[in-house]
């Protein structure tokens, strides 16, 4: 299953139980799996990292979860192999994360406030990262953030889209709505 895993700006875990310098294109094993006590520990939504690690200051994984996988129903897995698959970007992680709810729109727990990052009903506004899903969706970042839209309802999403915070195209700290054309307008 493919998941994603927070790390230091050293690719080090902080949390669990021995320190590990992961590295893409490297396997993980150990022998038991157990949510919050023991294995290899990440999240199938992205966005759910970022109760252990900031957006700002630590870097995020994509990894495979495969062998004995456990989770715990809050977002979160352990399993008992992990394979580094590539460290994302800003804007890598930001589509991830829409795809997951594209993916899984009926999940629960979709929503974050977190420093830098919001992903929310109808309204978002973040530094660095803010979703915003709805039936008009309007979202608001910082210079050099994104914004992104999810427009449908609970049950399904019918378009998406990510937009760098640039202050040519984007300016910074302005609400913006997804027209259905793809195309983005300032929001009153």
């Amino acid at each position: 299953m493919i998941a994603f895993k927070g790390v230091g700006k050293d690719n080090a875990n902080r949390l669990g139980q021995g320190r590990i310098v992961y590295k893409v294109g490297e396997t993980y094993e150990t022998d038991k799996s157990k949510t919050v006590n023991c294995g290899f520990h990440c999240c199938e939504n992205p966005f759910e990292c970022l109760g252990y690690y900031d957006i700002e200051t630590d870097k995020f994984l994509m990894v495979e979860a495969k062998g004995s996988i456990d989770e715990d129903g809050d977002e979160r897995i352990a399993c008992t192999e992990m394979t580094v698959l590539e460290e994302l970007t800003t804007v890598r992680f930001a589509y991830e994360g829409m795809k997951y709810m594209v993916l899984h729109p009926e999940r629960e727990k979709w929503e974050q406030n977190r420093r830098n990052v919001q992903v929310a009903r109808h309204r978002a506004k973040a530094n660095i990262i803010a979703i915003a899903r709805g039936t008009d969706p309007k979202a608001a970042a910082g210079l050099g953030g994104y914004i992104g839209f999810l427009i449908g309802g609970p049950k399904r999403i019918t378009q998406v889209g990510l937009h760098k915070v640039d202050e040519e195209n984007v300016l910074p700290d302005i609400f913006y709505r997804l027209k259905p054309n793809g195309v983005l307008e300032v929001a009153i």
